[in-house]
């Protein structure tokens, strides 16, 4: 049944190198069915448990069933500091049948890791479904950056999930990066469960034609001094249209933690369009801060005056605008070249960064 539904004669993932020296202290960065066969006992530990937001529920169920071909298992043992980021590219051909994978990174108790992961299809179908999910787990102390590029094709309905989970004094960043498909209703969850734990959820949305992107984001904040932070930019041309979602729940249990959460959309076209819907549910009187913000506009004429008055035309100006107004979440990626490698995702969209620098010198 499963060989009948998804296209398993073409693997679609491409890995990176790996470390040398942290592949002797035992990381194990691999395609899930290679992993399950050398760690069955350490996969089996880290299966996920079911959880996750209830509007993804069904399609959770179907990633749980048809993940093995395209999954990848990520573990870093207690103490391992893997220095340079680790790569994988997720790429389909055209066809009709689903891409349905699943992301595991687990990174125990004072280790550190980066993860780019890249996903894209090749065009020219009917149309798809993609179901992809991915879960990360910040052991106590951990350091985790998770970036994700989506470059699906325009054919592709996708529908993800992704579910954040940090433990104690652990720092979790995760990185969208959303640029292709036709659709996308993609559910963000963080789930703090220990004191001083801080999470930085970022997007940038880079969309155009008639795409929709939907985005719902679950932010549940407990223990002491902890903190969950969201912020997501989108760029939007044409008759395309960017929704989202998102919920802060601080608990009762809770006491000093901070949360905000951020949405700006710029409209880059009379067609397009924004709806941002944050909510706050706290559920305690010990905050130190906890907010939303949310815009939706057209560039700022005065701003595009300025800059076209110092030789540029307008489509130039709009580039130098939207790159700037990305700059905010690209700048908190520490790496130079997974920041390079998701300017040049957007680049379809935004421009290439050396022609609008050449234009402006």
């Amino acid at each position: 049944m499963r060989a009948e539904l998804l296209d398993v004669a073409h693997p679609p993932s491409e890995y990176g190198s790996v470390p040398l020296d942290a592949s002797r202290k035992g990381l194990v960065f691999d395609r899930w069915t290679s992993a399950v066969r050398d760690h069955p006992d350490l996969v089996r530990r880290w299966l996920p448990d079911g959880g996750g937001m209830p509007s993804h529920a069904a399609f959770r169920a179907w990633t749980g069933a048809l993940y093995g071909h395209g999954s990848t298992f990520l573990y870093v043992p207690a103490g391992l500091h893997v220095e340079l980021p680790l790569e994988v590219h997720k790429r389909w051909a055209a066809g009709t049948s689903p891409i349905v994978f699943r992301t595991l990174v687990v990174a125990e108790e004072g280790s550190s890791v980066t993860l780019l992961e890249e996903l894209s299809s090749e065009g020219g179908g009917p149309g798809r479904i993609a179901v992809p999910s991915v879960e990360i787990r910040a052991g106590p102390g951990a350091i985790v950056r998770y970036v994700g590029i989506q470059r699906y094709s325009e054919d592709v309905w996708d529908i993800g999930q992704q579910r954040n989970i940090s433990e104690r004094d652990s720092f979790l960043a995760n990185f969208n990066v959303l640029v292709g498909s036709k659709r996308t209703k993609l559910g963000v969850e963080s789930d703090i469960r220990g004191n001083g734990a801080v999470v930085k959820l970022y997007g940038l949305v880079a969309g155009g034609d008639h795409q929709r992107i939907d985005v719902n984001s679950f932010q549940r904040v407990d223990g002491k001094a902890s903190t969950s932070d969201l912020l997501y930019l989108s760029a939007l041309y044409e008759a395309a249209h960017a929704i989202f979602y998102g919920v802060i729940r601080v608990e009762p249990t809770s006491s000093g933690t901070g949360s905000y959460q951020e949405c700006r959309n710029m409209l880059l076209s009379d067609k397009a369009g924004a709806d941002p819907i944050p909510v706050l549910e706290i559920l305690t009187n010990d905050v130190v801060r906890c907010g939303h913000g949310a815009t939706a506009g057209r560039i700022d004429d005065t701003e595009l005056f300025y800059i076209m008055s110092r030789g540029l035309d307008r489509s130039t100006a709009e580039q130098m605008l939207v790159r700037g107004f990305f700059q905010r979440v690209v700048n908190d990626i520490p790496d130079v070249q997974v920041r390079a490698r998701v300017i040049s995702a957007l680049a379809p969209r935004i421009g290439r960064i050396a022609e609008v620098e050449g234009a402006a010198a």
